[in-house]
């Protein structure tokens, strides 16, 4: 048997490098979850050797003569339906993992949704930006999805809009609507603000985890891959954001993307410790474009340090979790002999109904603290 029938994160990175043959869904992508709970994403690849076989037994994964039992996320009803605006759901909101992602102003990121924005690009004056979709519509789309059973979290992820606060009071009233509506973790990714208060702004609104992705690791990427993003936002206030950001949000819940491919390895790695010790999870993004050649194998040391600078930091790794586009600190320790058990307790506490009922709950009563501490040092000092 080789490694990657062993190591279901490893059989996730083959399957995002090298695709799914599975005729029957046409073209596109599928949603999978592998053994361990392994959320993994693959695009519909003819030459692809991990063929596809659906049986009365379930769904099963074979590559030469090993195969291995996977679970399909299924087509879903949703998609076609249209909000009480006109407009389809599926042009709304997507699955992708245990999430339901909304993208607002076209999003922004090389692993999901696929591109970055026009910023980033240095194009932001000739590109129209995605649509900002009305609040009730979005409510439609993500109570058609949660009916259904295909998600268990929120994702919105809010491409560039200028401003100090880079649009959060733009995105208030969907996260308010959000919690009017629904018991769940609302994650954000978005690019950092000018006005670290909008941090404070962005907690208090009752969005539990944040993502301000970097993506390139070092400076020199940044303006290679992405030169709007370095001329206009810069390295240095990522990082600052970063690190106010996790002196506001729990441990653990605000993220850091490095795809994997626009950096050399070193620099991805010094950007973890560099991320971990300001107390910010780093997660690797998988873009198939920027690996190129490369082998899910040789991604090992990548993995290995992963696990290793967020264990040693003390980082909770339970809210990197679900996600089919990257590779989380826990999904890491599929890389690491003999790796410390007890993230993984912590993290299978927090996915069973109690548990998440009991995260969900002390992130609330966290919340209702950190604003009312805000709010007495804003008296205190007569701002």
């Amino acid at each position: 048997m080789d490694q990657t029938a062993k190591n279901p994160v490893l059989l996730k990175l083959d399957l995002a490098l090298q695709g799914i043959d599975a005729p029957a869904f046409g073209t596109g992508f599928l949603e999978l979850q592998l053994e361990g709970e392994i959320c993994a994403r693959a695009k519909i690849n003819p030459a692809s050797p991990f063929k596809l076989m659906r049986g009365a037994q379930g769904d099963t994964l074979h590559r030469g003569d090993t195969q291995s039992a996977v679970r399909l996320t299924p087509p879903l009803e949703y998609v076609s339906r249209v909000s009480r605006g006109g407009i389809k759901l599926g042009n709304i909101a997507a699955v992708r993992g245990a999430y339901a992602v909304v993208e607002l102003n076209g999003g922004c990121g090389l692993s999901m949704p696929g591109r970055v924005c026009a910023l980033c690009r240095g194009r932001e004056l000739t590109e129209k930006p995605g649509e900002m979709w009305p609040v009730e519509d979005v409510i439609d789309a993500l109570g058609a999805i949660f009916n259904e059973g295909a998600a268990e979290f929120v994702l919105f992820q809010l491409g560039y809009i200028p401003g100090d606060d880079a649009g959060l009071k733009r995105l208030i009233p969907y996260v308010e609507a959000v919690r009017r509506h629904f018991d769940t973790i609302v994650a954000l990714s978005m690019h950092p603000p000018a006005d670290i208060r909008s941090i404070e702004r962005a907690y208090a609104s009752g969005i539990d985890a944040i993502s301000y992705n970097l993506e390139a690791a070092d400076a020199d990427s940044l303006q290679a891959h992405f030169p709007g993003r370095a001329r206009f936002i810069g390295r240095s206030r990522y990082m600052h954001s970063l690190s106010h950001a996790a002196k506001v949000f729990p441990s653990g819940a605000v993220l850091c993307e490095l795809t994997v491919g626009t950096s050399p390895d070193d620099k991805i790695c010094e950007a973890m410790a560099e991320l971990t010790e300001i107390g910010v999870l780093p997660v690797l993004g998988v873009d198939p474009e920027r690996i190129g050649q490369r082998t899910a194998q040789a991604l090992f040391p990548l993995g290995q340090r992963l696990f290793d600078e967020v264990h040693k930091a003390g980082l909770n790794m339970s809210w990197a979790r679900d996600l089919s586009h990257a590779i989380t600190p826990m999904e890491a320790r599929y890389f690491v002999g003999n790796a410390p058990q007890l993230p993984l307790l912590l993290h299978n506490l927090s996915k069973n109904r109690l548990g998440a009922l009991a995260t969900r709950s002390l992130a609330k009563m966290r919340r209702r603290l950190r604003v009312r501490w805000v709010r007495a040092s804003f008296d205190s000092s007569h701002l």
